[in-house]
């Protein structure tokens, strides 16, 4: 049968991907292909997964109570149409619009192959024993195989025949896809590797996550080895092509002192962010209303419930994402900005947004890098230190003041939960006093002016 004229069918099973989902499917339907269906089998996600999925073209959700792999398998292709399967984990990401034509190809001209398998290459961030397994047990020439009958399903094809004749095991609780394929092996089929067929996959063979210095520095060998496969990010994730939002949230009038307007200064700053896509002031106020109009800012809508000075920050940031959203604007993350800090080094934000994506992380936020000596206050006047305590400077492990309002960036995923930070965090250290300022009652105005002049002179 032609490549052009089979059918392919791509099962996705999935619980509470909402990290992965978006750049899966974004990946499987910028494919050099067109004649595939999509079929997601959800194991009753919790998370926002359900809604991603609705975004995109899919032929069919399937929800299931009860996670068994390989039924799991088998409802999907049990609503699918198309000549062949596919099956991809939902934090696989194909590496290029060539994947599903290239697992193809390998039925051209072979009817004994039962399925192929392709390669699984780790991120930069995966945990070192994962990239161990990964970067050892998918090496780089294609194989068939005879009597070997390892497969794994995480990025696999095989024909609808063949699935008729042997569908996967529906009480095996895991390694379906070794069942799988020692009955077709039995059955004098062969099994295909093509590492041409290559997806990026977070986790490892097992999603241990063991980190031991062992395989800490087999990782490092292998990746050494091998680093014109596992040097790049999917595409999708690069800072370049994924979605990033500015939420400047603001209260009351804006703040201008003399010919300074505080909010344009940091709009302009915005401005010249590259890896910004948008970004968004919550206001209720017209003359700021009208500011971003002229600057052709998009406005949030702050209602009464948000105007409240208490509020917490991370409900106002939870509220802004539902709003962006409902605009039909699906950030990867975003990027929590207050205007009331006037300075900020030059490209903060596009690093911010570089690390988040190249390091795997939840957060990237700005920080004050402190070596002073700090006690806090506890019950009954009691105080306890915080950090080292009077031993020379250079010995020192610095306490870093978290400047969000100078720049955070944070997973939507955690936003949408009520929270600012992430459980996985890095911190852009900065070590000049004048990015700790805020135009508030507490900073002198003379001592921001000055800030102002000094920071012109430089530039």
């Amino acid at each position: 049968m032609k490549l052009s004229v089979s059918k392919i069918s791509i099962i996705v099973r999935t619980h509470n991907e909402e990290r992965w989902i978006t750049h899966c499917l974004e990946a499987i339907f910028s494919q050099d292909f067109n004649n595939f269906e999509v079929i997601i089998v959800d194991n009753n996600s919790t998370d926002h997964t359900v809604e991603i999925v609705r975004r995109y073209p899919v032929k069919s959700i399937i929800n299931i109570d009860k996670f068994i792999p390989g039924k799991a398998i088998n409802d999907g292709i049990r609503v699918s149409t198309g000549d062949y399967i596919v099956c991809i984990s939902a934090h696989c990401i194909p590496k290029d619009d060539q994947w599903l034509n290239n697992l193809y190809s390998n039925f051209e001209d072979n009817q004994k192959i039962a399925g192929v398998y392709g390669r699984q290459l780790p991120l930069s961030y995966t945990s070192d024993a994962d990239k161990r397994d990964l970067l050892i047990t998918f090496g780089q020439d294609r194989k068939v195989q005879v009597k070997d009958y390892f497969f794994h399903n995480a990025n696999s094809m095989f024909s609808r025949d063949v699935w008729d004749k042997f569908p996967f095991d529906e009480e095996v609780t895991n390694i379906e896809d070794r069942v799988w394929g020692k009955e077709v092996i039995g059955a004098g089929y062969e099994i295909a590797y093509d590492p041409s067929a290559s997806v990026y996959h977070y986790h490892g063979l097992h999603q241990h996550g063991n980190s031991s210095n062992r395989a800490k520095g087999i990782a490092t060998i292998l990746s050494k080895l091998d680093k014109d496969s596992v040097k790049n990010i999917p595409k999708s994730l690069r800072p370049e092509n994924a979605n990033f939002v500015a939420i400047l949230p603001v209260l009351g009038d804006s703040q201008v002192v003399g010919d300074i307007d505080f909010l344009q200064r940091t709009i302009d700053y915005l401005k010249e962010a590259e890896y910004l896509n948008s970004i968004y002031i919550l206001t209720n106020n017209k003359s700021v209303k009208d500011l971003a109009a002229k600057n052709k800012v998009g406005v949030i809508d702050r209602p009464d419930s948000m105007n409240d000075p208490d509020i917490p920050l991370e409900k106002v940031m939870q509220y802004s994402l539902e709003c962006v959203e409902a605009l039909g604007v699906f950030p990867e993350a975003l990027v929590y900005i207050n205007y009331l800090h006037p300075f900020r080094p030059v490209q903060l934000i596009d690093k911010l947004i570089f690390e988040l994506q190249y390091e795997g992380l939840d957060s990237v936020f700005s920080s004050y890098v402190d070596f002073g000596n700090y006690w806090k206050e506890g019950l009954d006047n009691v105080y306890t230190q915080v950090g080292d305590s009077l031993i020379p400077r250079a010995k020192k492990h610095p306490l870093h003041r978290a400047l969000y309002g100078v720049g955070c960036a944070t997973l939507t995923s955690f936003v949408r939960t009520g929270r600012l930070v992430g459980d996985k965090v890095g911190i852009l250290p900065l070590s000049s006093l004048l990015y700790a300022l805020r135009l508030d009652d507490e900073t002198p105005i003379e001592i921001i002016l000055s800030g102002i002049e000094y920071t012109n002179k430089g530039e």
